[in-house]
């Protein structure tokens, strides 16, 4: 039996990732929360009551996880959310690396890339700014050897 049981279903919980996802307006498809509950990805979740506060996902592939879809809602943010995600994400891997990648134009987000151990290891044309690549070991602070 599960030791907790929320009063939030799962397809609340999932229309309000998806809403989160799609209000930065960064994703390439629209969420709903139909595929939120049927991708392979997991979502580690932040919330203050039953709202959904902040998101990260995590995609495994291999010795890999792609971190990604860090969100943290608008009225939250500025008070350490998203590095708490990026840590939480990165203790929830079960594999030996892990990485994500961050809009070059995200201040916020590459600064706390850098703060949980991340170290970029690449970048790549986005629209209309640079993807940078970031990556660690899941078991060192030091990035990846």
């Amino acid at each position: 039996m599960s030791k907790f049981h929320l009063a939030t279903s799962a397809r609340s919980i999932a229309h309000q990732i998806a809403t989160l996802l799609n209000s930065g307006e960064q994703l390439w498809a629209y969420m709903d929360a139909y595929k939120v509950l049927r991708n392979p990805v997991t979502y580690v979740i932040e919330m203050d009551s039953d709202v959904v506060i902040g998101v990260i996902g995590l995609e495994g592939f291999g010795r890999v996880t792609e971190m990604k879809h860090l969100c943290v809602h608008p009225n939250y943010r500025r008070r350490g959310l998203g590095k708490k995600l990026l840590e939480k994400g990165i203790e929830a891997t079960t594999t030996e690396f892990v990485y994500g990648a961050v809009r070059s134009d995200n201040d916020t987000n590459l600064r706390n890339n850098i703060r949980v151990g991340m170290k970029p290891i690449g970048k790549k044309k986005g629209r209309g700014c640079y993807i940078i690549i970031f990556a660690r070991r899941k078991h060192t602070s030091h990035g990846v050897h």
